[in-house]
């Protein structure tokens, strides 16, 4: 819908065009004005879309009211009336913005081609804004993903064309001697934060490695003086910083990789020390390897196995891991963490008695041991916590298989009670020596085996009694007592009645 204004000195001619509009676009707004001055007050306080004028009224004609018309942002299309064919007329009409020019009296069918040619006019251009937005948009939200890969293929050396050079020379701001820097940020929406800090000390550019999100890298023409790296000291972020370079945008590659390495000290750094790291002060040893000491797995695993349920695994891991440092030069901190996480999944493969399923949760966690960690304690923090893990686990496995051992023995007893049974003979059976089978049994059922098997056979014994004639020394033979006064000395005092006397008051009991 668009709203429309008609301007015409004439009434008869005016309100025959507005009544002719109503009819043809019922849904437009219209609003009439008698002359030019009139107009220009109009459009002060409201926008229109299409302006119908006459060029001939008094006050101010029409070629006047459209130079005095203030321009708009929204589109506006103007028809210019006259009864006159003048060529200057048209000629001035046009040069003011006019898209069309009729001549009264206006033929009907013209008229309407005209507004519906005005009309598509500026449908094709709200059109072309609309997309003009769109694109707008589309490029405010992708120029800074668009810098930000364009600066990490110049770090990684894949930029292609000159037109890359120059772009990534523009964002750089310099070209020539230069170094760079990279910092550890602990949240990758710190970014723009440390960018912020970085720039008084000359390190522009700042965007993260699309490999890494907390690493932060800035390039810079000025060379580090003292001043400068007490000052970045001050953020309190590990940094690194690469020796100069004559010419640093063919050499970001190499400069990257020294400023990496060189913050990378700080994994190693004790608390409260400085975190700023020169490249050319030395540092890591990039090409040291390492390898495990063999007796620490076996260490670890008889650890593991004899675990108190109480005991942290900090001091092992911290054994482990200096033992692998050894002396010399530190390793960068990926080498480190790739044995530590073999170290660990070598102890989880030569535990046998954790359960396969609980076995590869545990590897998969150990191949994950890395994820996130900026420090050497942290590294020790975490392989501890797996060790404990991993103990709990082996803990648990043994519980289980325990009382798997337990069912089973118990079962036999249930089953042979009658028989001339030892616990010797039932813990060989189940290939445990007596002293321990006699600690293990009496740790899960608050008895002694001989107690177990006594309270056994003293119940059915009850039941043989209460319910039959047998003979008490017959009944004893059955339960596997073969001297019938021990028997009778053993039923006594679990009931205080003799076999006899509790067959006796059984019956009456259930005469009654």
């Amino acid at each position: 819908m668009y709203d429309i204004l008609l301007v015409d000195d004439e009434p008869a001619h005016l309100t025959g065009l507005s009544g002719m509009l109503r009819r043809l676009r019922p849904e437009y707004g219209i609003v009439t004005a008698r002359n030019g001055r009139e107009a220009l007050e109009i459009c002060s306080a409201r926008c229109f879309q299409i302006i119908i004028t006459d060029i001939r009224m008094p006050l101010m004609d029409g070629l006047h009211f459209l130079e005095q018309l203030t321009p708009q942002l929204a589109p506006r299309r103007v028809i210019y009336l006259s009864g006159y064919s003048r060529f200057e007329y048209a000629q001035k009409a046009m040069s003011l913005g006019s898209s069309e020019y009729m001549l009264k009296p206006l033929d009907p069918q013209k008229f309407i081609a005209v507004l519906e040619k005005t009309e598509k006019s500026l449908e094709e251009e709200y059109a072309t804004r609309q997309q003009y937005e769109r694109l707008a948009v589309r490029l405010d939200v992708a120029e800074p993903a668009y810098r930000h890969r364009l600066l990490n293929h110049w770090l990684e050396g894949k930029l292609r064309t000159p037109a890359d050079r120059e772009e990534v020379l523009t964002m750089l701001g310099f070209s020539g001697s230069g170094s760079l820097l990279v910092v550890y940020i602990k949240e990758e929406r710190a970014a723009e934060e440390v960018k912020a800090s970085l720039q008084p000390f000359g390190f522009h550019t700042g965007f993260t490695s699309r490999h890494d999100p907390g690493l932060l890298v800035a390039a810079s023409s000025v060379q580090p003086d003292s001043g400068m790296l007490q000052m970045l000291v001050q953020l309190g972020l590990p940094v690194g910083i690469s020796a100069p370079s004559e010419h640093l945008y063919d050499d970001v590659t190499r400069a990257y990789t020294e400023a990496r390495y060189a913050a990378a000290c700080c994994f190693y750094a004790q608390p409260g020390e400085p975190q700023v790291y020169l490249a050319a002060d030395g540092g890591l040893d990039t090409g040291r390897m390492l390898t495990s000491d063999p007796r620490i797995p076996g260490r670890l695993k008889e650890l593991i196995e004899g675990w108190d349920g109480l005991s942290g695994f900090g001091p092992a891991a911290e054994e482990a891991v200096c033992r692998m440092l050894g002396e010399g030069a530190l390793p960068l901190p990926e080498e480190l963490v790739r044995e530590v996480k073999h170290l660990l999944s070598r102890v989880i493969y030569d535990l046998e008695s954790i359960r396969e399923d609980v076995q590869e949760v545990l590897l998969q966690r150990a191949s994950c041991l890395g994820d996130g960690i900026r420090c050497c304690p942290e590294l020790i923090a975490s392989a501890a916590r797996l060790l404990e893990d991993i103990a709990h686990s082996v803990a648990e496995a043994k519980r289980e298989r325990k009382e798997g051992v337990m069912s089973r023995c118990l079962d036999y007893i249930d089953r042979h009670y009658r028989e001339d049974l030892s616990q010797e003979a039932v813990a060989a059976m189940f290939h445990f020596s007596s002293s321990y089978f006699c600690q293990f049994f009496k740790s899960r059922l608050q008895l002694t085996f001989n107690q177990y098997v006594t309270r056994l056979r003293l119940n059915e014994a009850k039941e043989m009694l209460g319910s039959s004639n047998e003979k008490v020394y017959r009944i004893a033979e059955q339960l596997g007592y073969h001297d019938v006064k021990y028997f009778n000395r053993v039923f006594k005092k679990e009931t205080g009645l003799t076999p006899e006397e509790y067959r006796a008051l059984t019956r009456r009991l259930t005469e009654v």
